[in-house]
């Protein structure tokens, strides 16, 4: 069977004999959650998906910012319910 570990080493080989630098496991959890998002996949369903037991996703999705800006600027549903994901409410 394809394990985390074998997956990981694999993917390091590849990347290497195509001349770009490894991918560790976490980078690629963040980059399917990143993913899942542009797709619009509601963030509960990818908190799930992506095994997220808390709401730690969220610091990467400020993080990422950026990257989601676009998507985020042309989905004003979606960045309404990013907003409230990510931002700290005010009391």
């Amino acid at each position: 069977p394809l394990t985390k570990t074998k997956f990981i080493a694999r993917l390091a080989r590849a990347a290497k004999d195509a001349g770009l630098d490894p991918l560790q496991g976490h980078a690629i959890r963040i980059g399917t959650t990143l993913e899942y998002l542009l797709r619009n996949i509601p963030f509960e369903v990818v908190k799930t998906m992506g095994r997220w037991a808390s709401d730690a996703f969220q610091i990467y999705l400020r993080d990422h910012a950026q990257i989601l800006a676009p998507y985020l600027q042309a989905t004003p549903a979606i960045q309404d319910e990013f907003l409230r994901h990510t931002m700290p409410r005010i009391r």
